[in-house]
């Protein structure tokens, strides 16, 4: 038997239980009590349920959020029952029904008081805490650690699906309050019935003025193709500014999906370096080699653009020292047979210094590879679907970078 007493919206209740517990051992007791759980949720959430419907019904304000002058109890202790999933399991609540004096229709309450869908079974809440605990989790994990706890047995197939639902209710937008300044990049998925990365995730970051970023855009397609998809539900958002800063790996496609925007693009510095260690394999030029290490050694320091705090004159003749010096760097690669590093070090060139030059003391690096890794620690475990590697992105991304939380 339960007693509660209402006082300032604090509940005391008192709770009277038969359980049969086998023995005095700690592990025998939790157990019996895990069975016990889904039953004490299901009488609280009545209890409080029927306190707040009597406390509406006297102020009022039942009838404000029915949008009627008058409502009347028709059913004031609910004979029916409706059923709604939990992280606790499935509990039956009360269809508590009202009459509208004006009109006199029938209103069910229930729903409505506990602020959830009408006439679905699981609630967008429990969706989102279930999608959230399979983004950050295997499905196997999820199960055991809910099993753990409570006696509700979660199926591998109902995680699944509310982690699609919950990556299907993300919405990622750009902010028009934060910076001009965005970062695009991609990483390669293990999609099923592809090769070992057949797919690219493709990310657009908007930087903050706090310092930090949050996601803007996110899809998923082929290598060198598909960010159209991703720019397509932003454009409108991103001509609000009068021309955007866009900071990226190199990758032409990307611009492929904003034109009609003005952008200054400006290359990532980390990329540089990282890409150019690539590239002398290729050239198969020997790791630690005299050469190997002459050329990095260069490009390190061609790239440390970030710490230039003086003013505009010092920072112009300072990157035509540094345009300089990449210049003799091509040179020296084409010299020592490194062919393909020189060709990718002159296909950067446009656009290694622009953001600084346009911008003064611009961004040069890009904060996504951070994120990009906080997303693959959960891809990289199995094969994936497309719509749920998106799911499982788009939550993550929220979760550490937007704010979204159940």
């Amino acid at each position: 038997m339960m007693k509660s007493q209402m006082m300032n919206n604090q509940f005391k209740i008192n709770l009277n239980l038969n359980i049969e517990v086998k023995s005095c051992k700690l592990k025998e007791i939790l157990e019996a009590f895990k069975l016990s759980v889904l039953s004490c949720f299901q009488e609280f959430v009545k209890q409080v349920l029927q306190h707040y419907a009597d406390e509406y019904m006297k102020t009022g304000e039942l009838a404000k959020m029915l949008n009627c002058k008058k409502v009347i109890w028709k059913t004031s202790t609910g004979n029916k029952l409706t059923k709604i999933m939990t992280i606790f399991g499935i509990i039956h609540i009360p269809q508590l029904q009202v009459k509208l004096s004006k009109t006199g229709k029938r209103k069910i309450i229930t729903r409505l008081l506990l602020g959830i869908e009408p006439r679905k079974i699981i609630p967008d809440f429990t969706i989102k805490a279930i999608g959230l605990m399979g983004s950050l989790a295997t499905y196997r994990v999820v199960k055991k650690i809910a099993g753990m706890f409570t006696n509700v047995g979660f199926s591998l197939m109902t995680i699944l699906r509310c982690v699609r639902k919950t990556g299907e209710m993300i919405k990622f937008a750009v902010d028009k309050k934060q910076k001009n300044e965005f970062d695009a990049d991609g990483t390669g998925l293990p999609i099923l019935k592809s090769s070992k990365r057949g797919e690219e995730l493709k990310v657009l970051a908007q930087r903050k003025r706090n310092g930090k970023i949050q996601v803007a855009g996110m899809a998923i397609g082929k290598y060198n193709s598909g960010w159209d998809k991703l720019f397509k539900p932003l454009i409108e958002s991103l001509k609000a500014f009068k021309k955007i800063i866009l900071i990226t790996d190199g990758d032409d496609s990307i611009l492929k999906g904003i034109k009609g925007i003005k952008v200054i693009l400006q290359r990532c510095l980390f990329h540089i370096p990282h890409e150019g260690k690539y590239t002398l394999w290729q050239d198969k030029i020997k790791r630690k080699s005299r050469v190997w290490i002459h050329i990095l050694t260069k490009l390190i320091d061609i790239c440390n653009v970030r710490k230039i705090k003086e003013d505009e004159t010092i920072i112009k003749k300072t990157i035509k020292n540094k345009k300089e010096e990449l210049e003799k760097l091509i040179q020296y690669c084409e010299k020592n047979k490194a062919e393909k590093t020189a060709t990718y070090l002159k296909n950067a060139s446009n656009d290694i210094f622009s953001g600084v030059e346009k911008k003064v003391t611009g961004a040069t690096t890009s904060l996504l590879e951070r994120m990009m890794r906080t997303i693959n620690m959960r891809i990289n475990l199995g094969q994936w679907s497309t719509q749920s590697a998106l799911a499982v992105s788009k939550i993550r991304g929220a979760y550490y970078y937007n704010g979204f939380d159940v």
